[in-house]
């Protein structure tokens, strides 16, 4: 048995099924097609040494997701137009800073907003990031969890993706995709070849909003925090409200 929809002839039968959820599924499409069509897209990449990520990280008991949210919110403080909202034809600065991470589970994409993180510890962060995901994998998030993001991270390095773009969510002025670490020989400040542990971080900006320029600033901050991310750990990042 077949049937077409617009002009293509689907073929249906007991080898084919549609994905599940379909109400995220709708709601997805929704979302990603609003994006693709007003947002001008641009993207912008940087290469980041986290050896000094990986060896806090096993010390302090933290995810590298912990680091990136911390260092994230960071850079956001410090370039506060790419925590914006485009708005009736402008662009707005958000004053709360609420991070939507992208969780993917077996009922779907979820957004789960991570909410006033401007004055929020690394343990603050690792506790609440994992109670976030765990309702998204338990299919238990409130409406409330999913709203009033203002920035995004989206991480496909524990799929072994090395690098990607994300699609911004509307009204945001910017996503972060992150790739997975991975050892690669650079260049050490004393001019030897050693490995290093490099992931791939790309931000999708909306070009009505931010320039390049603003895009290259707020990942060299990006960058420089986790880098050097015992300005984390001590919390010196995080003083001024």
């Amino acid at each position: 048995m077949s049937e077409k929809i617009t002009g293509v002839e689907l073929v249906s039968g007991a080898n084919t099924k549609a994905k599940p959820n379909v109400r995220i599924r709708r709601l997805i499409e929704r979302k990603m097609v609003a994006s693709w069509k007003s947002i001008p897209h641009f993207y912008v990449s940087v290469a980041v040494d986290m050896t000094d990520v990986i060896r806090f990280r096993k010390d302090l008991g933290m995810t590298i997701n912990d680091f990136l949210f911390a260092a994230t919110t960071a850079a956001l403080k410090e370039h506060p137009w790419v925590n914006s909202y485009w708005v009736d034809g402008e662009a707005v600065e958000q004053a709360q800073l609420n991070l939507a991470m992208a969780v993917a589970t077996e009922g779907g994409l979820y957004y789960p907003v991570i909410k006033d993180v401007k004055l929020w510890s690394l343990k603050e962060f690792s506790r609440k990031a994992a109670e976030l995901a765990e309702k998204a994998h338990l299919g238990k998030l409130d409406d409330s969890d999913q709203e009033d993001g203002t920035f995004t991270i989206s991480n496909m390095g524990m799929l072994g993706v090395e690098s990607f773009s994300a699609i911004i969510t509307p009204p945001q002025a910017a996503a972060l995709a992150v790739g997975t670490v991975k050892g690669e020989v650079v260049v050490d400040e004393h001019g030897e070849l050693v490995v290093a542990p490099m992931v791939r971080l790309t931000l999708s900006a909306d070009h009505r909003i931010l320039d390049g320029a603003d895009a290259a600033e707020f990942l060299d901050s990006l960058k420089s925090y986790l880098e050097a991310p015992v300005t984390l750990i001590a919390g010196t990042s995080f003083d001024e409200a």
